[in-house]
């Protein structure tokens, strides 16, 4: 994609007009392998596309079967995370503050206002 769109374009009023997001939802225990992403992603595009780093990742009943996602994102994961990328050099990057991991923010997936084919 980054090939194909290019760099990022904003308008007058900070919108991004034409780029890259990469949308990177982190889960529990990973904070190795969420490193080698965001090495992988900064390393091969630079400056070149924008990485949200998303820390709303919230187990719901159907994950109790397994313990190792049965629990929210550790606060210090995602902190460290966040320090990591800056580290890194990543400037263009989204990060999520508050309590995002909550099942008030997730919605009800009912289909409501979804046209039928």
């Amino acid at each position: 994609m980054v090939r194909q769109v290019g760099s990022p374009q904003f308008d007058a009023d900070g919108i991004l007009q034409k780029g890259v997001i990469v949308r990177h939802l982190m889960l529990p225990g990973l904070l190795f392998d969420f490193k080698k992403v965001i090495d992988y992603l900064y390393t091969t595009y630079g400056h070149t596309l924008y990485i949200s780093l998303m820390n709303q990742y919230t187990p719901l009943a159907h994950v109790a079967k397994y313990p190792e996602l049965n629990r929210p994102l550790s606060q210090v994961h995602y902190d460290y995370l966040v320090d990591y990328a800056v580290e890194l050099g990543v400037e263009n990057g989204f990060i999520q503050e508050g309590e995002t991991n909550k099942e008030s923010f997730i919605p009800p997936f009912n289909e409501e206002g979804v046209e039928p084919f």
